[in-house]
């Protein structure tokens, strides 16, 4: 059974080695900034959202459950694999960059990266009387490079004042990948099935993990108006971390369909169910605390430890429809359910939500995603095809609210954060070669609290990804 929130709380500040200056920060409202160090022992930076896998599904919206007609398809629908008819090989990679602009003030912070995200090699053939498939895929499925600074200063009390500041810087670079196998088959005529089976080892995919390193500093004076005035306390901490987080073990399915009902509409669904990642977790953390009147150190903790957890990621179901026009004109639409109150990190039996700790994993509301895509087919001579697309995107993620101030981080609720986004994309096949280009642009308005801005604030984060590809059919 779940621990008590107290009790995690609790427990959290002896897992830091705060001791004394946790307790006596906490009484005088002032914890949050040293919190801001280490909020959570495993930090995700926010709710983690799937990559994605392909520039051309990425142009569309990520509306692509529907066609899934070429090597990506492990990702997007394995059903969809049973439609190709000759052997195929894609690698693609992608720039991607985040804006945060904290509401009511803040230093905001941006980021980017670049990575390879997804090689892929897919094999049809037609054995037993029907037409079958088989693939494998490396994928890069989160990204967890994030970036937050920030200062805070707060005053409190009213015969003894107590003021305090805090300078937090916060740096998280890595990803999780996995290495999957997948088979589709058209078992009946317009009607296929598929399913893909992922592993996701750090010792395996050789990118499943993600390190952080955070520091801090908070100055703390205490003192009585008089008269006459008198100094209780001026104290300085300053802390430190270094964490890295792996996947030691963990495994992933996905089932698909996809159906031709028509010869101009196809009807596809997806299921994942909810899986499990065993997790490796190092960490490196200092804490100093000195009396800034006389030089004596107050407190000086170092740890080093290392310790398993767990990551369990919710169920999601998606149904997608393409219709297309002539075969020139493909117009898509996806729309995904995802059980967000299904994700939570167990640490030891400490069950708490990876978006926040002082939220129950249960309170999150279930959350939808809808995508709209289209393409219009040109072909410019006989050996060269043009394609073009674009999409639409709207998606629920799992979020918290604003704390009332900073000395109250705790007193949060989960909600969803909502976002927005528009894809645009260009794919040129030339002889044997497909080259893919697309690039998204995400929006999200008052989101991202304890994440993307300080647990009492919300940002406005802007997203951007630039994606290419290459396929070659054989």
């Amino acid at each position: 059974m779940p621990r008590p929130l107290a009790h995690q709380t609790a427990r959290r500040c002896r897992r830091l080695h705060f001791g004394l200056a946790c307790c006596t920060l906490a009484g005088s409202g002032v914890l949050a900034p040293l919190l801001a160090v280490d909020l959570t022992a495993i930090p995700f930076g926010g709710s983690p959202v799937p990559i994605g896998a392909g520039a051309r599904a990425l142009g569309m919206g990520g509306a692509f459950t529907a066609v899934a007609d070429d090597a990506t398809a492990n990702t997007w629908n394995p059903a969809g694999m049973a439609q190709l008819e000759r052997p195929e090989l894609a690698i693609n990679g992608g720039y991607y960059g985040r804006s945060t602009a904290i509401q009511g003030g803040g230093a905001g912070s941006k980021e980017n990266d670049l990575a390879l995200d997804h090689v892929s090699a897919v094999l049809p053939f037609f054995l037993f009387g029907f037409q079958q498939s088989v693939g494998v895929a490396w994928q890069r499925q989160f990204d967890f490079t994030r970036r937050l600074d920030f200062s805070a200063a707060g005053t409190s009390g009213t015969t003894v004042i107590n003021q305090s500041s805090s300078d937090n810087r916060n740096r998280q670079t890595g990803s999780w990948s996995n290495l999957s196998l997948s088979y589709g088959a058209e078992v009946a005529p317009g009607f296929s099935v598929g399913a893909t089976f992922g592993v996701w080892a750090d010792s395996v995919t050789g990118a499943s993990s993600f390190r952080r390193h955070a520091d801090g500093t908070l100055t703390q004076s205490s003192f009585t108006l008089g008269p006459p005035e008198a100094l209780i306390s001026d104290v300085q901490v300053t802390s430190a971390l270094d964490q890295r987080v792996s996947v030691r073990s963990g495994y992933n399915i996905i089932v698909g369909t996809l159906w031709q009902a028509t010869p101009a509409l196809t009807l596809a669904a997806t299921f994942k169910p909810r899986y499990r990642l065993d997790l490796d977790l190092t960490r490196d953390s200092s804490l100093v605390a000195v009396d800034r009147t006389s030089g004596a150190i107050l407190q000086d903790d170092e740890v080093h430890d290392h310790r398993q957890a767990a990551f369990t990621y919710p169920s999601s179901a998606t149904v997608g429809m393409a219709w297309r026009q002539h075969d020139r004109r493909t117009f898509t639409l996806d729309v995904t359910w995802t059980r967000w109150r299904e994700m939570r990190t167990d640490d030891g039996g400490v069950i708490t939500s990876p978006v926040n700790p002082f939220i129950a994993p249960g309170d999150v509301p279930d959350g939808f995603a809808v995508r709209t895509g289209f393409e219009q087919i040109l072909f410019t001579d006989a050996l060269t095809v043009v394609v073009p697309r674009c999409g639409l995107l709207f998606e629920e993620l799992a979020g918290v609210t604003a704390a009332p101030d900073a000395g109250h981080p705790e007193q949060v609720s989960a909600k969803l954060d909502r976002w927005f986004g528009a894809t645009a994309g260009l794919s040129i096949f030339r002889r044997a070669i497909l080259f893919d280009f697309a690039g998204q642009v995400r929006y999200g308005h008052g989101v991202g609290a304890s994440v993307d801005a300080p647990a009492e604030q919300v940002a406005d984060v802007t997203t951007w990804t630039v994606r290419g590809g290459i396929t070659y059919h054989f």
